[in-house]
């Protein structure tokens, strides 16, 4: 897919489909909104919940509660984290160096930043080396 990408459009709309299988799969949740904004080699998304649990409602009232809810979701994350890396890397064609995800449980927020090896403009325009005879 990489090679088909040929603006910064294109690249945010992939990237969000490969965030929004992966929490679909892995995490089970479900999201009303995605924002992907890509600067060089860095990439942030943020997604908004449709619905939150009910307990994780009443657990995010409180601080002990919201520090929780964010060590569950690290947790959970850091444990498929490698099946993310690997559908953005089929999707835009770039290496991703490092992954991170927070959770704002009282908005219902996570953000996910993501840094590459190297800048997209470098990694997109470079002929791709994955082409199959």
């Amino acid at each position: 897919m990489a090679s088909a990408l040929t603006n910064k459009a294109e690249m945010e709309y992939a990237i969000t489909l490969a965030v929004l299988d992966f929490h679909t799969e892995f995490m089970k949740a479900h999201y009303s909104s995605v924002h992907v904004h890509v600067c060089d080699e860095l990439i942030e998304v943020a997604l908004a919940r449709t619905t939150s649990i009910p307990a994780e409602n009443q657990l995010a009232r409180s601080t002990e509660g919201r520090a929780l809810l964010r060590q569950f979701h690290r947790a959970m994350f850091d444990s498929c984290q490698s099946l993310l890396s690997h559908r953005i890397e089929e999707a835009i064609g770039a290496k991703v160096q490092s992954l991170f995800a927070d959770l704002d449980p009282s908005a219902g927020r996570t953000t996910l930043i993501i840094r590459l090896q190297e800048s997209l403009a470098t990694a997109t325009t470079r002929p791709s080396t994955n082409q199959t005879n």
